[in-house]
């Protein structure tokens, strides 16, 4: 038995991790004062903004090839981001949550249907032990049922999914900047498109009635200082820097791999709620236990057992630009 993967790509992923696990409690206060899909497509259009003064020469360089590339991944994670936002307002945050944590063992089963590219067994073991800690560390307490909010986010995952296995190729074969900038402005266009339908919506609240979210995306904004520290964190370190070290990191690593790494997601999310909101945002020894599933299922991702190597998935090809 021994470690294998490349640790640079590791800590990548952990990074890009545990940044979005700091978005949590970040966004619920952006959504206090702002509209959701208001606070998107600013977040959205801001990074897209930034990629472009950063990284010019690769957005002149951008050929044919990788537009399909990014713009593929861009309508992914672009509508997967709209739907998790729309299904908030139907079901709670810790359901959202909850069914948003079956993406990690959607990846592999994914990765097959596109791929035909077969975890390693160290990858499959590891994403079932993430998965049940995931399980253990969101599972709203006494929320039964499914509702339309359930529904659209389970949707999201598959889009989730699907992005995380076609990025396990694409950032192969491109500059990691550049794919980023792409799929970043890709998924801006969509939110920004979807703010504008639902302003165009709330504009005809005196005439029929609309959907009070609706409504609410019409409302005057909140420009204090800290909505805008917030926002600038979320467009800058959460989108800009992350889908950077994202897609370099997953260059180097396979889709299945990928995902046992995402599932320390609500671990680091549940700490930075502890430490801004205060220690009953802990569920206790069921956290405890799930944190360390969860752990557990990383380390033993890192493993070689009996001297296997990764999986199908290490070597598999996606067919050019989505």
């Amino acid at each position: 038995m021994k470690l294998k993967a490349n640790l640079g790509a590791d800590a990548a992923i952990v990074a890009t991790t545990l940044i979005w696990g700091s978005t949590f409690a970040i966004a619920r206060g952006i959504l206090d004062e702002w509209p959701p899909l208001t606070y998107l497509a600013l977040r959205m259009a801001v990074a897209t903004a930034l990629f472009a003064v950063l990284f010019p020469r690769q957005l002149a360089s951008a050929d044919g090839s990788a537009w399909r590339a990014g713009g593929t991944l861009g309508l992914l994670i672009g509508a997967g981001f709209i739907g998790q936002t729309v299904g908030l307002l139907y079901t709670s945050p810790a359901k959202s949550a909850f069914v948003t944590g079956l993406t990690t063992p959607l990846v592999p089963v994914v990765a097959y249907a596109f791929l035909r590219a077969r975890p390693s067994r160290e990858n499959l073991l590891g994403v079932l032990l993430a998965s049940a800690g995931g399980a253990l560390i969101l599972a709203p307490a006494g929320e039964r049922g499914v509702n339309l909010g359930d529904l659209i986010t389970l949707g999201c995952t598959l889009l989730f999914a699907a992005h995380i296995t076609l990025m396990s190729v694409y950032a192969r074969r491109f500059d990691a900047r550049q794919l980023s900038l792409i799929q970043i402005a890709v998924a801006s266009a969509l939110a920004v498109a979807a703010w504008g339908g639902a302003r165009a919506w709330a504009a005809l609240a005196g005439v029929e009635p609309v959907p009070p979210w609706v409504a609410r995306e019409a409302a005057a904004l909140a420009w204090g200082p800290g909505v805008l520290a917030q926002i600038l964190y979320m467009a800058t370190v959460a989108t800009v820097l992350s889908f950077v070290l994202w897609t370099w990191g997953q260059a180097r690593m396979s889709a299945s791999h990928a995902a046992v790494i995402f599932a320390l997601e609500p671990v680091f999310a549940t700490l930075f709620a502890v430490w801004l909101r205060g220690t009953a945002e802990w569920t206790g020894a069921r956290a405890t236990v799930g944190a360390a599933l969860v752990v557990a299922g990383v380390v033993v991702s890192e493993l070689r057992l009996n001297g296997v190597r990764g999986g199908a998935a290490e070597e598999a090809e996606a067919p050019e630009g989505g």
